[in-house]
């Protein structure tokens, strides 16, 4: 089969299927192989969740946190900045932020103006000027509009900042803590960085213990009618014609 998609060479052939095709799943009708550029981003965003969480049972993450972070926020931290395997990293959160939960507790733990845990986002990135209009400073925590469990914000005029006091979430008992929608693993991160497609009716024609791969494969091409029968060759490869006597055969 890898003969067969591959050509076993570094020659350029006719491609039968497209590569987005093939690195879906067997039940939308691919190959199962995984896509290599979508593995590779939920094996980094497991690194980036380490960071998001600030585990502190983990060497990287307090190494990312002196070296590269240094009590900026991760989710406002500039992208241009630190190694290129850094600002790979910074460019998943936008793909993982919708899946994540922040639990509002104490407000100990969140940046108020940095961290993304109000429906807007990042509070600074909505409203630069927002810590000099309200007198909050930018490094403040958002314990400083908690008091006694409820929220505190001081007099607010501008009607731009007032759109933050009309979607507040809720205040819990306890600590902040930051939660995964779900179990966090990699293949739950693979499917985020994929296109799903649709599940197919043919696949358990592939599937099973008596099946032989090769004819799998074979009967895999046909379904999507992409056998290599003498009129797609003729099409593709324009065999058949003379180059010379147009119209006329190849001899």
């Amino acid at each position: 089969m890898r003969h067969f998609l591959w050509k076993g060479n570094s020659a350029v052939g006719y491609p039968k299927v497209a590569w987005s095709d093939v690195c879906r799943p067997i039940e939308e009708g691919g190959l199962g192989i995984r896509d290599i550029l979508a593995l590779n981003k939920a094996l980094m965003s497991r690194h980036l969740w380490n960071v998001i969480q600030s585990n502190q049972s983990s060497v990287w993450v307090k190494w990312i946190a002196h070296t590269h972070l240094r009590n900026k926020s991760v989710w406002t931290i500039d992208v241009k900045g630190g190694s290129w395997g850094w600002r790979k990293l910074l460019r998943l959160r936008s793909a993982l932020l919708p899946y994540i939960d922040f639990k509002i507790g104490d407000g100990e733990s969140f940046s108020l103006w940095h961290d993304p845990w109000h429906c807007l986002g990042a509070l600074i990135r909505r409203f630069p000027s927002g810590p000099n209009r309200m007198t909050i400073p930018l490094a403040s925590k958002l314990s400083a509009v908690i008091v006694d469990g409820d929220w505190s914000w001081p007099p607010i005029t501008d009607m731009e900042c007032i759109e933050i006091l009309h979607l507040l979430p809720t205040i819990h008992n306890g600590n902040d803590s930051i939660l995964w929608r779900g179990e966090f693993n990699t293949t739950v991160a693979y499917d985020m960085f994929r296109n799903p497609g649709p599940i197919v009716g043919w696949y358990p024609l592939l599937l099973g213990p008596c099946k032989i791969p090769r004819y799998s494969f074979v009967l895999w091409l046909a379904i999507l009618a992409k056998l290599s029968t003498m009129d797609k060759l003729c099409l593709s490869l324009r065999r058949g014609m003379c180059v010379v006597r147009p119209g006329g055969g190849d001899t």
